[in-house]
C-alpha cells in the first residue's frame, strides 16, 4: 500500500469525515490556542505525549492508550515529529509520560533521535525522564530507544 494511502487511511480527518466524529485530541497549535501546561495540570489529568508521525491515539479501532505508560485518564498531546516534541518540551516542560513511535517518516529525525535530545534535556535540566513506552513498529528501534533511557536512568542512580 501507498504511503501516501496509509497516512490518509490513518488521518483523523478521514475518520471523522466517515464516522461524523470529531476527535478529543491536542495537536501543536499557534500559541494563542494552546492549552498552557498549568491548565492541565490544574485539571488533575496527567499529560501524555504521544510521538507518531501515523496512529492517532484516538483512533477508536485500536487501543492505542494500552501503551500509555501512565493509564487512560490523561490529557493527550499530538507529536508528529522531532521539532514539535523538542519544542513542546521547551515551552511547557516534561510531561507525565512519553510514548514513543521509533520511524517518524523518511529522511526525518527518529524518535530515538527525540530520546537522545530528552536525555540532553534532563542533563541540562538536572531532571529525571518521565515514564514511558514505545508504540513502534520497528523492535530495534524500539530496542534501542528503551535502552537509552534505561541507561540514562541507571546512570543517574
Amino acid at each position: 500500500m501507498k504511503l501516501s494511502i496509509l497516512k490518509k487511511l490513518l488521518s483523523k480527518e478521514f475518520w471523522s469525515s466517515v464516522l461524523g466524529k470529531s476527535w478529543k485530541i491536542l495537536e501543536i497549535q499557534p500559541i494563542s490556542k494552546r492549552k498552557e501546561l498549568s491548565d492541565f495540570k490544574m485539571g488533575k489529568m496527567k499529560i501524555l505525549l504521544w510521538l507518531d508521525d501515523l496512529r492517532d491515539p484516538a483512533d477508536k479501532r485500536m487501543d492505542w492508550l494500552a501503551y500509555s505508560p501512565i493509564g487512560y485518564e490523561v490529557e493527550v498531546v499530538w507529536l508528529k515529529d522531532y521539532s514539535q516534541f523538542r519544542n513542546w518540551i521547551q515551552q511547557h516542560g516534561l510531561p507525565d509520560g512519553i510514548c514513543f513511535d521509533h520511524d517518524l517518516g523518511e529522511d526525518t529525525p527518529t524518535g530515538y533521535d527525540c530520546a537522545k535530545w530528552l536525555v540532553n534535556y534532563c542533563l541540562d535540566n538536572k531532571l529525571s525522564p518521565p515514564v514511558w513506552s514505545s508504540q513502534s513498529a520497528n523492535p530495534v528501534g524500539k530496542a534501542n530507544i528503551n535502552r537509552l533511557l534505561r541507561n540514562f536512568l541507571r546512570s543517574m542512580e
